[in-house]
């Protein structure tokens, strides 16, 4: 090697060397200090980029679950005031039913329907001033709510809360009701039998009997009213109100006073049939009532009117049919009955081919006049219920059972959402631990390898400060040379 003055190659050498581990143990220093492996985009370009998405995605992941646990904080808000409004139409109902009996006096709803009026204006209270974060959250205003959900644009869940639930957003029904229906419509024609010739009228005891029911006549009966009385008697006895027997020309009928469905003529049988009304009598089979060929139809559903023989009973056939949504009820005065639907697409469409049942005097929910064959539209609300009449506690309790569900079908959305929240919630914590752990071994530091790093880094500046200091006291091995 050629030993010179100018050119110390191993001191460059140890320089180059010691420069060396000074950068490692000052990249060592560093990380320690910090806990990260990568302090800046010059220690790992792809690494730090890489890292500063997932810190934005881990970032927007925490304020998305934070945004899911506040809109099941509000749905919680809003069930807690719908489970009261469910408990004051519960109320309501339970008055209602109390109205609509018939041993309560004018006076007696009028009591009843204070409180009814007082649990529905607590209703429209708690809509009006139920809110979250100053947003009312049942008058209907709020609309479709969107919550961020997610750390990117769209990822988001939607919820409709623009049903409102105040007495006059809800409750709305199809109502008609009939007019007072005649008394000839539930009526039928009473079967009788009429004899041919002048009754036995001599004193002359003879049994016969109508329908198995045994008549024996007495010696007393020596004329046509007094036979006439004594039959009427024994027909009472065993079938009270059942049969008339009448006397005309000294011709005796029996008439059976059965209605609603056909009505037989009676048979008289006997040995002394012939005694009271001829060898040839006269039977006429009475006919069925009216209603039986009524046509009567609601929202396209057939109602069989067969053996109705009262406004009762006409309701009953109504309901019996179990159309949708609809429902009947005799009116307060007994003459006729009331049409209800929930049916918001149908409303109520009825005809009535006979127009027996559904009168001229008809009328709608809104007191209009009401045409066979039209739709009457769902409409009206709580805010006009009353109980003060019977009519008017059917009208309530048609539209608290509406009312109902539509309170429960809210209380369900909003219980349903609230569980798909949780379940975004433990995502989003999922999907964020799993983020963080791919930043931890891209970022951050690893003590033991570092703490070895910062060993071999400070060794090796202690050895190349030591070699530096030989490397450049090398040249002075000249002056040996010069002695």
């Amino acid at each position: 090697m050629t030993l010179s003055i100018y050119t110390n190659i191993n001191s460059l050498t140890a320089q180059n060397n010691l420069s060396k581990s000074q950068s490692a143990l000052s990249e060592a220093t560093q990380r320690l200090s910090s806990g990260l492996k990568i302090n800046s985009a010059t220690d790992n370009a792809a690494g730090y980029a890489i890292s500063t998405n997932f810190t934005t995605q881990i970032g927007g992941l925490g304020q998305a679950s934070s945004n899911a646990s506040d809109a099941i904080n509000l749905a919680q808000t809003t069930q807690s005031a719908l489970s009261q409004v469910t408990a004051n139409l519960q109320a309501i109902r339970d008055l209602a039913v109390q109205s609509a009996n018939g041993s309560y006096t004018n006076a007696d709803r009028t009591s009843i329907d204070t409180e009814v009026q007082q649990r529905l204006s607590e209703i429209t209270r708690i809509a009006n001033q139920t809110d979250f974060n100053g947003q009312k959250v049942l008058d209907g205003s709020l609309g479709n709510l969107s919550f961020q959900v997610g750390a990117n644009v769209g990822q988001t869940i939607s919820v409709n809360v623009s049903q409102g639930v105040k007495t006059s957003q809800i409750g709305a029904i199809a109502e008609v009701s009939s007019g007072a229906i005649p008394a000839a419509a539930f009526t039928a024609s009473s079967g009788s039998v009429t004899g041919s010739a002048a009754a036995d009228v001599t004193g002359t005891p003879y049994t016969f009997s109508v329908d198995g029911h045994s008549v024996t006549t007495a010696a007393a009966d020596t004329s046509a009213a007094l036979l006439q009385t004594d039959v009427q008697n024994q027909l009472n006895a065993s079938a009270p109100g059942a049969y008339t027997v009448s006397n005309t020309a000294g011709k005796f009928t029996i008439t059976n006073n059965a209605t609603g469905t056909a009505s037989t003529a009676p048979v008289i049988s006997g040995t002394g049939t012939t005694n009271f009304v001829g060898a040839a009598p006269v039977s006429v089979a009475g006919a069925a009532n009216s209603l039986g060929s009524e046509g009567l139809s609601v929202n396209g559903t057939a109602i069989n009117l067969s053996g109705v023989t009262n406004v009762q009973g006409l309701s009953d056939a109504v309901n019996a049919a179990n159309i949708s949504g609809v429902t009947a009820a005799v009116n307060a005065a007994g003459t006729g009955i009331n049409f209800y639907s929930s049916d918001a697409t149908k409303g109520l469409t009825i005809t009535d081919t006979g127009a027996q049942v559904v009168t001229a005097a008809a009328t709608n929910g809104n007191g209009g006049a009401y045409t066979v064959g039209t739709k009457a539209a769902v409409g009206g609300s709580l805010a006009t219920g009353t109980v003060g009449t019977v009519d008017g506690a059917n009208d309530l309790i048609s539209r608290i059972d509406v009312a109902l569900n539509t309170v429960s079908n809210l209380n369900s959305t909003l219980g349903a959402v609230q569980n798909r929240f949780q379940s975004t919630i433990s995502t989003l914590g999922s999907q964020q631990n799993n983020l963080a752990s791919s930043q931890s071994t891209i970022r951050d530091a690893d003590f033991a390898a570092e703490t070895a790093n910062l060993s071999k880094a400070n060794i090796l500046q202690q050895a190349g400060i030591s070699v530096l200091a030989q490397a450049n006291s090398a040249p002075q091995q000249v002056l040996k040379l010069l002695q």
